[in-house]
């Protein structure tokens, strides 16, 4: 089974997150808010924090300028959002940032459409049973599932699948090792999320 394991917003802690995984050679997704400081009280990733993370061999991906909630917002300011950070962060990085996950999670068909025009791949999530789970939604957006602590247990009924994408926000580097745990006893193959097979 290959698996990207994604984090999103780019929390301050994401740097040591970053650091631990690259140190036991796995990669994965940092999706970033490009335009704050800060976010729901806790501090973001410096410039130079984001590009040490893509020099530890992970991808960046958008999270938008400001976290906006596209099932609200106006189609002018959706489009800034999705082009501006994209544009900041191609800069910022050094390589295209192709890969982009909507704030909250819930998006409007409309969301859809225009983060797909600009991004290869547009990122939702999903909070809930295995048994509900689908890679794509309606959209065509990848689904990451919400992986937590206290749904370990569903990962054996994920395993059927060859393609899976996590998410998550700012775990701690102990927690985090306890869900690394499973994934490796399952077997996996840790990718970003562009990295995984789309077509």
């Amino acid at each position: 089974m290959d698996v990207a394991l994604t984090f999103d917003d780019g929390y301050k802690k994401h740097l040591d997150v970053a650091r631990h995984l690259a140190k036991r050679g796995i990669k994965a997704t940092f999706f970033v808010i490009a335009g704050l400081k800060e976010y729901m009280g806790k501090e973001l990733l410096s410039p130079a924090e984001i590009k040490e993370i893509a020099s530890l061999g992970h991808e960046i991906g958008s999270h938008t300028m400001t976290h906006i909630d596209m099932t609200k917002a106006p189609e002018d300011v959706i489009v800034r959002e999705l082009v501006e950070s994209k544009k900041y962060l191609t800069e910022l990085v050094g390589a295209e940032v192709t890969s982009f996950a909507y704030p909250y999670g819930p998006h409007s068909g409309l969301a859809a459409k225009l983060a797909r025009q600009i991004y290869k791949i547009a990122r939702t999530t999903y909070i809930g049973p295995a048994e509900g789970y689908n890679l794509l939604d309606e959209h065509g957006c990848v689904v990451a599932f919400n992986l937590r602590l206290s749904n370990l247990y569903e990962l054996a009924k994920l395993r059927a699948l060859d393609r899976l994408v996590l998410f998550t926000h700012s775990p701690s580097t102990i927690k985090l090792g306890l869900i690394l745990t499973p994934l490796r006893l399952l077997g996996v193959k840790f990718l970003t999320i562009s990295e995984l097979s789309w077509s």
